[in-house]
C-alpha cells in the first residue's frame, strides 16, 4: 500500500467558518500539496460531519488526497473513507480493520511507549506521536516529545510514524530528520497568512525529509 499519503495532513478544525469558506481553505491547501484531509471535529454533530465530509471530499479525492476520519467508525464507513484514526480511548482497532478492510487505512494516536509496544502487535499503517511540541490547539496532552523523544520512538516503531503537535514550517526539517514519514497540523494552515503557500513549504520540507529515509 502506498505511504505517500503520510506526508503532509491537514486536521480540520473549523469551528465557527462558514462552510463555502472554510472549502475554500480546504481548496488552497489541497492545491498546494497536500496527501491526506484527517476530518476532525469535536464539537460537530454526526450530520454536520457527515455533510462536511462529503464536501472536503468531493475537493480532495479528484486530487488524489485521502480523507481519514478521526475516531468515528460508522462514519468513515458511511463516507467511504480512504481511512480512520483512532485514539487511544475511540475504539478497537482490530474491530476497525475488520469493518473497514484491508484497503483502508488505519492508524491510531501513540502518546507513550507502553501504547508503541501494544501498536506494534497491531495490524496499522501508521502511528502518530504527539505532542512534539507544545500546542494551542490541544491542551490535554499527556507527553511533549521533542525532536530526540520522537527520533527514539521512530526507532522503536514497526509502522511507519506520522508527528504531530506544535509543528510548523520553523521545526519540520527536524521533524523529518528524526525518522518522521511525515507531518499533520492545524495552526500551521489554520493560523497561516496564506494557506497555501505554507502548505507549498511544508511539503517542500517534507518530501525533502523523506529523500533521506529512502
Amino acid at each position: 500500500m502506498p505511504l505517500d499519503f503520510l506526508k503532509l495532513t491537514l486536521v480540520t478544525h473549523r469551528q465557527a467558518m462558514p462552510l463555502a469558506d472554510y472549502l475554500d481553505f480546504i481548496r488552497a491547501c489541497a492545491l498546494s500539496g497536500l496527501t491526506s484531509v484527517q476530518l476532525r471535529e469535536k464539537q460537530a454533530d454526526d450530520n454536520s460531519l457527515l455533510q462536511l465530509g462529503r464536501e472536503i471530499l468531493a475537493i480532495i479525492r479528484p486530487l488524489g488526497i485521502a480523507l481519514i476520519v478521526n475516531d468515528n467508525l460508522e462514519l468513515a464507513l458511511a463516507l467511504d473513507a480512504d481511512g480512520l484514526h483512532l485514539g487511544q480511548s475511540d475504539g478497537d482497532p482490530l474491530r476497525a480493520r475488520a469493518l473497514l478492510g484491508p484497503d483502508k487505512y488505519l492508524g491510531q494516536s501513540i502518546d507513550n511507549p507502553a501504547n508503541l509496544h501494544l501498536a506494534n502487535q497491531l495490524p496499522l499503517d501508521y502511528v502518530g506521536i504527539g505532542a512534539i511540541f507544545k500546542t494551542r490547539s490541544k491542551n490535554n496532552v499527556s507527553t511533549v516529545w521533542g525532536t530526540d523523544g520522537l527520533k527514539s520512538m521512530t526507532t522503536l516503531s514497526r509502522h511507519p510514524v506520522i508527528a504531530i503537535g506544535g509543528i510548523d514550517i520553523s521545526n519540520a526539517r527536524d521533524i523529518m530528520l528524526a525518522g518522521a514519514q511525515g507531518i499533520a497540523a492545524i495552526e500551521a494552515f489554520h493560523a497561516a497568512a496564506d494557506p497555501g503557500l505554507a502548505t507549498r513549504q511544508l511539503r517542500a520540507i517534507v518530501d525533502t525529509g523523506a529523500s533521506h529515509h529512502d
